[in-house]
């Protein structure tokens, strides 16, 4: 077989769950070649990681590149408009009625699923979801399922086709920008979109607070050490006190916090520019690494006079967020009670 066709049958074989345009703003001089990364399984801080080496896994997406393909092109034009934002500084978001609102939205849910940590969290959800169900319905069974686990050849791909059908569940939320004036780069990591709630935080009642559908969604994306991209229901919050496209903060103690949540996110890597020092990540280690798996996958069993029902959600990590470009504009004791409302009351007839 000549050279060239072995050579474009393998050019595919790895997929970057982590987009390498992407990586390249968080690079060391932003020049594209190597970045800072720190991971927490066995405790290493790499000053000059090869980027191209990162965040990637061998045919994550199956062993044709139709998948693959499909990501590179959206990636290709979702770089376009990163450049425009964090190259030339244009920083204005996307009009929601525009196709480029829609792809950014799109590539954003996409990300959230196509990573490793995703399968993972997927199929630890059915695992546990599918135990308490056999209990209660299927007792008979029990015995052969208490010890057994659900095994999917391909979790990523489960929760990437998911997230296809899910798009429009992300309706009734605003886009804006937070620039980064402090002292403080941002990071990122092999898991970089956030979901975070910060209504039902403070209502204490975070059962199923960060579903597609939830009143309060917030969504935090970093895309640069100097830039953010965040959705939140405008209803619920005030984001930079009216700013109409971003607003910035100068708080060390708000881009911290931030970083937490990338490192409690994250199955093992962060990632950051050459200003970010060990020193740091230690500290943000001290501050944060506690709360790391301390989400729970919520199966309840729901007893309606003769009739029985199966309730699964969950309840993500959360850390008493404070922010203060983004303030409540409702009273959260209004939600206390109960499960977490929907953000809007179409959303109840499409999330079926």
């Amino acid at each position: 077989m000549p050279l060239n066709t072995i050579l474009q049958m393998v050019k595919k074989k790895r997929h970057h769950y982590i987009p390498r345009f992407y990586l390249k703003r968080f690079s060391v001089n932003n020049e594209g070649k190597f970045l800072g990364l720190y991971n927490l399984n066995n405790r290493r801080f790499v000053q000059n990681a090869p980027l191209k080496s990162q965040a990637y896994e061998n045919f994550l997406y199956g062993e044709d590149d139709e998948i693959e393909n499909a990501l590179a092109e959206m990636e290709g034009n979702v770089s376009q408009m990163f450049n425009y934002w964090t190259d030339e500084r244009l920083l204005y978001p996307p009009s929601p009625e525009t196709n480029g609102f829609k792809l950014l939205k799109r590539f954003i849910l996409y990300q959230a699923f196509r990573t490793p940590k995703s399968g993972s969290d997927i199929m630890e959800m059915l695992n546990q979801g599918m135990k308490t169900f056999v209990k209660e319905f299927k007792p008979d069974l029990w015995e052969s399922f208490k010890d057994g686990t659900l095994v999917h050849d391909n979790p990523v791909l489960l929760g990437l086709f998911r997230s296809i059908e899910h798009e429009h569940l992300l309706d009734y939320l605003e886009c804006k920008f937070l620039v980064n004036l402090s002292l403080l780069p941002f990071i990122t990591s092999d898991a970089p979109v956030i979901f975070y709630n910060q209504l039902m935080e403070q209502a204490d009642n975070y059962v199923g607070a960060t579903g597609f559908v939830a009143k309060g969604l917030q969504i935090f994306y970093p895309i640069h050490p100097r830039l953010m991209i965040c959705f939140y229901d405008p209803i619920i919050y005030d984001f930079g006190n009216g700013c109409e496209n971003c607003c910035s903060t100068e708080s060390i103690d708000e881009v911290h916090q931030l970083n937490g949540l990338q490192l409690i996110n994250s199955k093992s890597q962060v990632f950051f520019d050459d200003l970010i020092s060990e020193e740091y990540v230690v500290e943000l280690c001290k501050h944060f690494e506690k709360y790391r798996g301390t989400s729970k996958n919520i199966n309840r069993i729901i007893n309606q006079g003769n009739r029985k029902f199966f309730l699964t959600s969950s309840e993500d990590v959360h850390i008493d967020l404070s922010l203060d470009f983004l303030k409540l504009k409702v009273d959260p004791k209004d939600f206390k009670n109960g499960i977490t409302p929907l953000r809007h009351s179409s959303l109840e007839r499409r999330v079926h």
